[in-house]
């Protein structure tokens, strides 16, 4: 029998990235390991070889009569497409990511369970565990949860879960509890996303609007991450207020910025939450209100709960209350180290070795 290990994810990069980690992860360990994905989800996936990667049509529900008629086909391909690779693959282990994307290859994999032996394992990145794994959590041996919290809405299925964390980057280690800053600059990073956020872009100029109020306004440099169609807006708007900055769509060393960051505006996808926690970094989160189920708001509970950071909305937003918070991240000794002792209070666990270990000894 094949020892094929089959990862499955897709959709967005919330889904993809940590896929894509634990695949590089089993790669590195000379593990035979294959990728499968949804067009949309290839976007994120890179420095993987080619022939490792298997694409397939999918499609989600949220739209009029045309869009579903147009996703039903879609999805015909791919549950097609899905079928092929498991005949080629016959994987003997599969971990999914989630996503509406790995619906229809998780149908293969109850049509071929039996007859290729294959056992199934799940990730959840978010604190609401999606749909599709609650659909295929009871085939599951086990599901690899990201945050350390309560799971009501899975409770009989309590036996199934492990806390493992978020798998990241091999380059990530590098960086993790080395922060040494020497410079008197301090650095707030605006992480906008890959989509941009007209709302918390009218956030961050509430902000820089505000700033001038604390006393070390001058000193604040500003790492930018957003769309490029976001770009001169954001120029104008820092360069008007004489701030010092850098801006791009997309930073390849962006470990390095996440350790050098002294605060942060963010939304609160469950990898922004992880990196967060991961560099120490208070925040102002603006979870995305579309969020299915809410999952965003949840997620950043995690650290809300903990005062690591404030949750804000932009119907409901106090200025004072941010720019408090700003002021006491940046400027309150006893602040600091309250903040340091409170996010030590959530481990940062080795995910890849967690997760591979239990299933190279599962039976």
């Amino acid at each position: 029998m094949s020892d094929n290990i089959l990862i499955i994810t897709g959709g967005t990069g919330g889904h993809v990235l940590p896929a894509v980690n634990f695949f590089k992860y089993l790669e590195e360990n000379n593990n035979k390991v294959f990728i499968l994905t949804d067009y949309r989800g290839n976007r994120y996936i890179n420095d993987i070889n080619p022939n490792k990667i298997f694409n397939i049509y999918s499609s989600h529900y949220s739209g009029n009569l045309l869009f579903k008629l147009i996703a039903t086909i879609k999805l015909l391909f791919g549950l097609v497409q899905s079928i092929i690779i498991f005949i080629q693959i016959k994987p003997k282990n599969i971990i999914s990511f989630g996503s509406y994307a790995s619906a229809t290859p998780l149908l293969c994999f109850l049509l071929f369970k039996n007859f290729f032996k294959t056992s199934l394992y799940l990730h959840e990145q978010n604190s609401v565990v999606g749909k599709v794994n609650k659909i295929f959590l009871k085939y599951s041996k086990k599901i690899f949860m990201n945050f350390d919290k309560e799971y009501l809405n899975i409770n009989k299925y309590q036996d199934k879960i492990s806390v493992v964390g978020l798998p990241n980057k091999k380059d990530d280690n590098n960086f993790i509890n080395i922060k040494n800053k020497k410079s008197s600059v301090i650095n707030f990073l605006l992480f906008a996303g890959s989509q941009g956020s007209l709302d918390l872009l009218d956030i961050f100029e509430r902000i820089i609007k505000n700033l001038n109020k604390l006393s070390i306004s001058k000193q604040i440099f500003f790492t930018i991450q957003a769309p490029l169609s976001k770009h001169l807006e954001i120029e104008n708007l820092l360069k008007k207020n004489s701030y010092k900055f850098q801006i791009k769509n997309f930073y390849n060393n962006f470990s390095y910025i996440l350790n050098q960051t002294d605060v942060a505006l963010c939304r609160s996808g469950a990898g922004t939450i992880n990196d967060l926690i991961t560099y120490k970094i208070p925040a102002i989160i603006c979870p995305l209100p579309s969020a299915k189920e809410n999952h965003q708001y949840e997620n950043a509970k995690i650290l809300n709960n903990i005062d690591c950071a404030i949750i804000v909305d932009k119907n409901k937003i106090s200025d004072d209350e941010i720019m408090l918070f700003i002021d006491k991240s940046l400027n309150d000794k006893n602040f600091k180290k309250k903040l340091k002792l409170n996010f030590d209070t959530i481990k940062i666990k080795n995910t890849n070795e967690l997760m591979w270990n239990y299933i190279k000894n599962a039976k």
